[in-house]
């Protein structure tokens, strides 16, 4: 008698959830979208760009998911696109590739994929993690963009101190529909936000600094870039609020993604059939 079949019961029983783990690699495309200071609550079409990336998921059970996913996007708003006349005359904008890298868990509504009769094979779903990601503002004047940052636009640099980090993290979260189109590949359709702990991916976030200043300490380029507003050369603006300190910038990520299943959960079934003899 094999000493090992009493046991065998076992180690089955042990074997399926492990075989009900399964990974994917897949690739995902969708569109990026700011909200901040010089975009405060509206939507504007030329301001959406185009983004995409990586993903690997792993599948713990039909309920649960780890997901690893990389993006590249571009962020964008100008204060001509506003219609506050306020904010028009202020005349602020930026533009800013988004690097970013992120770690979530997924919770599926119904059990997804599963060999069990009541798995189905499309879900929706939420998610939710942490992300580090990298943006780096610029401007345009006299036809050439000048990155914002190390200029210290609200006199971040005069007297040697330094400007915000362009490397930042943030919590994504966000819902979407998983379909299973075939045994292996998966469709996923996303909606997401990224609530960050900066108020500098538009470069603006704090009060006017003294412009004059500005031009005699930090160059005649920060101080036209600080402020591009007829006030400028008034001094009126100095020390007023250039943004909203009180509030930090967000940015979105809806796409599609389409992953193929580097295992699959019905490789269980072999030791189910076997157990059942």
């Amino acid at each position: 008698m094999n000493p090992l079949r009493p046991l065998l019961p076992l180690l089955l029983l042990l074997a399926v959830p492990v075989c009900a783990q399964v990974s994917e690699l897949g690739i995902t495309g969708g569109t990026t979208f700011y909200i901040g200071d010089i975009n405060p609550k509206q939507y504007y079409p030329a301001n959406t760009h185009l983004g995409g990336g990586l993903m690997y998921r792993y599948n713990f059970n039909e309920r649960y998911a780890f997901r690893l996913q990389g993006l590249y996007g571009k962020l964008e708003a100008w204060d001509r696109d506003s219609d506050d006349p306020v904010q028009q005359a202020r005349n602020l904008g930026f533009r800013s590739t988004l690097f970013e890298a992120s770690a979530v868990v997924e919770v599926n509504f119904f059990k997804y994929r599963g060999l069990a009769k009541d798995s189905r094979t499309w879900t929706p779903f939420v998610f939710v993690g942490l992300a580090y990601f990298r943006t780096n503002p610029q401007n345009l004047l006299n036809d050439t963009w000048y990155d914002l940052q190390p200029l210290g636009t609200e006199g971040q640099t005069i007297g040697g101190g330094e400007s915000y980090g362009l490397n930042q993290v943030g919590i994504p979260f966000g819902a979407g529909l998983k379909f299973a189109v075939t045994k292996r590949v998966d469709v996923q359709l996303e909606w997401g936000l990224r609530h960050t702990y900066t108020d500098y991916i538009d470069d603006v976030g704090g009060r006017y600094a003294d412009n004059t200043l500005l031009q005699e300490q930090a160059g005649p380029l920060t101080a036209l870039l600080a402020d591009p507003s007829v006030l400028r050369t008034t001094g009126q603006n100095t020390n007023h609020a250039r943004g909203d300190s009180q509030t930090h910038d967000w940015y979105q990520y809806s796409g599609l993604t389409v992953s193929l299943l580097l295992t699959r959960f019905t490789e269980c079934d072999a030791l189910l059939n076997k157990k059942r003899r």
